[in-house]
Parts: C-alpha cells; structure tokens; sequence
C-alpha cells in the first residue's frame, strides 16, 4: 500500500523530470520561499506541495493537496504576464502526468494514485523577500487501502471492546489509552484540552514523541444512537531546519491510520469519511502531524430505569422547590 512518504517522491520525482522546474518543496505553506536543504531561498521556477486533509474512505484514501507552482515576478511587474502564462503551462504539465500516466517509462502514477478529475487553479501574486506569482492547483489523489488489522504494529491480541451499547465515556477514553500504550510507535498519551498537549499532567514534563493526544468534542443524541465526537492527534518532534517533515507527517499519518483500522474493526462503528487534518505548530519544540476528526455512533436506548432520579409524583410547585434548594444550601454552610 502507498503511504504518504511515497507520494511526496512521486510528486518530487514529477518535478524533478521537468525541464522547467528549478526547485521542489513540500511542507506548511510558510516554509514556501525558504529551501530546507540549502538554507537559501530556492531557484525558480518552483513546485512546492502543501498537504491537505487525507479523508479516511472505504477501501482508499484520498489525499488532498495544494500544488504550488510559482515564479519571480521583476518589481515593475512587467512580466507578470508571461510568469502567469509559463507556470500555467506546467500546472497543466502536472495535472497531465498525474491523470495519464499509466506505464513504468511514464511513472505509472495513475496505477499507484488515481487522480480526481476537475482539479481548481486559483492565479496568485505575493510578495515575500521577492514577488512572486503563478498558480495554487487543488488536487485529489485517491489511493487504495486496506483496513487489516493484522498489519498493525501492536500488541498480538489487542481489540477494541466489543461494547454494543454505551456505557460510559470513561470506557472509551480507557480504549484509546490502551491501544496508544500498546502501540509499538506511539510513546505517549494524553487527553484534554488542545492546551495541554505538550505538558504530562503525570511527569509534569513535555511527554515523549510519537504522542498521540484525544481531545473530547461534541456529542449528539440521536434517536437509539449516540454521535460521539473526538479530536485525536498523532505528533512528533520537528528538527529544527525541518529537514524530517516528511518523515514525521508519513510516520505519524501511518499511527491515524492504524487506530482506525483497529476502531472501524471493531464494534464502536466509527463513521467512514473521517477527516485527517495535517498541522505544523511551534510548542516548547515544533511538531507536526494529524488531527484525525472522530465520529463514533454508540447504541444507546435512552432507559429512565437505570435514572438515579427522584420521584416527581409529589407534583412541587416553583416556592417549594426552591425552599428545599434552601434547605441544601443551609447544609453547605454548616460545613
């Protein structure tokens, strides 16, 4: 199965093979004009891809990306228009091997990472240490993938709980801890708010990496059913130069997928579709890698049997309720 790192070398190997490209880069969109390799800002014409959500899909995956082709425009902008028209010519250049390329002496891409038809150019001009301009090219390329278990680099015997109703949040959060502890690549765990994410609430020290982080979000009730929400991140550490971006997105992108292999095998129905979003942020240190948007619909059968309630048959007005308010409120006062 293709994984993140082989596109960007097949997208990287596209670009190098053009005789009109002088420079290839991918990462956040504000490393565009600074080379990671040399330091420098790099030659133009330049290809630079910008990750975009990976949507989990029955059977594939599809990545999006940003294709950036760009050009230094002089600061009179008289060639504005032939740096519009040339970059234009090698967007279509990349669209064209990307969609037809079905041999080994082509790249044999379409075979590896069909690409979506209708892709959106968007014409850009923008000032950096120079002026640049040329085109943003949206484009999704959807590649097979295999939700097997069996792959997954944990614990043998590892499941998630065959729980067919929903008994408790804490249930759920414990499964996700156990299967971030069992997990041969990921080193810590956390759950909270987006805050704590570099600080071990044990340790009271940044946790170690890969770290894989829940963040609790909505929850809807539906008629039988519970649409549970989460964020759960999948980061590490960045060096400093970023020359290991692509390492870490690959690495932790491969984490997001093995969770929800495991999750959509097991009885906590996690909804197809998920959203896999990529991210850059400079913490105590720089990390990157995935926010994975979770949906997980629990049976639930809305029982008022199991309610710790008390009775309403005493039919309380609105001052007789509030008088036993009272009542408890004198009680905190006498502790």
């Amino acid at each position: 199965m293709i994984n993140f790192k082989q596109i960007a070398s097949n997208l990287s190997l596209i670009a190098y093979n053009h005789p009109m490209i002088s420079s290839f880069g991918i990462g956040d969109i504000t490393q565009i004009t600074n080379d990671v390799i040399t330091k420098k800002e790099p030659k133009y014409v330049r290809m630079y891809v910008v990750p975009e959500t990976v949507e989990f899909n029955e059977n594939h995956q599809h990545y999006n990306f940003t294709i950036i082709i760009l050009d230094k425009v002089e600061e009179d902008l008289s060639n504005l228009e032939d740096v519009l028209s040339d970059t234009n010519e090698i967007a279509k250049d990349i669209w064209t091997i990307l969609y037809r390329s079905y041999t080994l002496c082509d790249g044999n891409f379409t075979q590896m990472m069909g690409a979506d038809y209708s892709p959106v150019l968007n014409p850009f001009t923008e000032r950096f240490e120079t002026i640049l301009a040329g085109w943003s090219m949206s484009v999704k390329l959807q590649v097979p993938f295999d939700y097997n278990d069996c792959v997954v680099p944990i614990e043998f015997g590892f499941g998630f709980q065959q729980d067919q109703s929903f008994t408790s949040y804490k249930v759920i959060v414990d499964d996700f801890r156990e299967f971030a502890n069992l997990h041969h690549q990921i080193d810590s765990f956390g759950f909270g708010d987006l805050k704590q994410l570099t600080n071990d609430i044990e340790t009271k020290k940044e946790p170690k990496y890969i770290r894989m982080y829940v963040i609790p979000s909505e929850i809807r009730f539906e008629p039988n059913h519970l649409h549970l929400t989460f964020d759960v991140i999948f980061c590490d550490k960045l060096e400093e130069d970023l020359s290991n971006q692509v390492n870490v997105l690959n690495d932790t992108l491969l984490c997001a997928q093995d969770f929800f292999s495991k999750l959509y095998l097991s009885e906590y129905e996690a909804d197809w579709n998920a959203n896999v979003i990529p991210f850059l942020e400079e913490y105590e240190t720089i990390l990157a890698g995935w926010n994975l948007q979770l949906n997980i619909i629990q049976k639930f059968d809305y029982n008022r049997c199991v309610l710790p309630e008390r009775s309403f048959c005493d039919g309380l007005t609105w001052e007789e309720v509030s008088d036993l308010w009272k009542d408890i409120t004198d009680e905190w006062e006498t502790i």
